[in-house]
């Protein structure tokens, strides 16, 4: 071989080395940039059910977590997306000019879902950025217009999980979640299932932060009026839902406990799903949740029943019989 062979063929090994080189750094870049998927975010997320509300008697319970930035302009322009067919609910997903994206959700829901969240929220659950719309227009299929109905945010921050049943979970047996099952007992809420709990985390947050895994329940829709009729209560019949929603009359008739014992409360639900979801919750917790409740004042829980658009007399009604609920829980000994 000549020398100029030799030293090319030297320049070529080089060449060679360099190009491996370059071609690994390329990847060990990639690396960073894959996204974890469920399972990992489960397996290394540090669950969060509540949290210290420091700010509780001056959250805005109108506007809610999402806050007035937040809420959606009932003068927009929103462009029809699709149906979506979970639940018993109609719904519809739409895009507005802002490209924030929002499920429509019509019926019987709409007020009391609003209202539920807020007060979830107020005394430190995670909940949905709801708002009741009036009206709106909805462009896309001819053209439409929407009326009382419930906007949820769909793009808010937070990615789905996965979901958690309320008899098992990383909670049970904790203040956190004896709380929750408190406040679906004062709501009335008769649907609680696993379909209707989520598990989320942050969309964005600081590689050297945790993955905090929040756990919530995202239908508030089954609340604020009755659990059910007589009949539901029967083992056949239970699981109907045949509970009422958002009716003030229906709510302040309802009755709250049906025993108290052996350091435990037993609330009152005629549907039996709910009853057994509510199984287990001690005094002492549930004397605390009525003394974060009692902390609320009456302008704050006006202003979560104006958000779900109910009106003076039955937000006087409502707030009177949350009250009265809230004091039994304070007084449970």
């Amino acid at each position: 071989m000549s020398r100029r062979s030799t030293v090319f063929a030297i320049l070529l090994i080089f060449l060679l080395i360099d190009l491996g080189t370059l071609k690994g750094a390329q990847v060990k870049q990639a690396i960073p940039i894959v996204q974890k998927s469920e399972t990992e975010d489960l397996a290394e997320g540090r669950p969060v059910m509540w949290e210290e509300p420091v700010d509780l008697e001056s959250r805005d319970l109108f506007y809610g977590i999402g806050g007035k930035k937040g809420e959606p302009d009932p003068s927009a322009r929103y462009r029809f997306i699709e149906r979506n067919t979970s639940g018993n609910s109609e719904k519809i997903v739409v895009e507005d000019d802002r490209d924030r994206q929002w499920t429509i959700k019509f019926g019987p829901e709409a007020r009391p879902e609003t209202t539920a969240s807020r007060i979830v929220w107020a005394v430190g659950y995670h909940a949905d950025q709801d708002y009741f719309v009036k009206r709106a227009h909805i462009e896309g299929r001819g053209g439409f217009d929407v009326w009382d109905v419930r906007f949820e945010r769909d793009n808010d921050g937070f990615k789905k999980v996965d979901r958690w049943a309320w008899q098992s979970n990383v909670f049970k047996g904790t203040r956190d979640l004896d709380g929750l099952r408190v406040l679906m007992a004062l709501l009335n809420n008769f649907d609680l299932k696993t379909a209707n709990n989520k598990i989320a985390r942050p969309s964005k947050k600081k590689s050297s932060e945790p993955t905090r895994l929040i756990y919530y329940v995202n239908d508030l829709g089954a609340t604020l009026g009755t659990t059910g009729a007589w009949y539901t209560n029967l083992p056949i019949l239970g699981e109907i839902p045949t509970g009422t929603k958002g009716n003030v009359k229906d709510y302040a008739d309802s009755k709250f406990f049906d025993n108290i014992g052996g350091g435990k409360v037993v609330f009152h639900s005629n549907r039996r799903r709910a009853k057994r979801a509510m199984i287990g919750v001690t005094i002492d917790n549930a004397r605390w949740m009525g003394n974060l409740l009692a902390r609320l004042s009456d302008k704050q829980l006006e202003d979560a029943f104006r958000a779900g658009g109910f009106d003076e007399q039955e937000t006087a009604i409502y707030i009177r019989t949350i009250r009265s609920r809230t004091r039994r829980l304070q007084e449970l000994k």
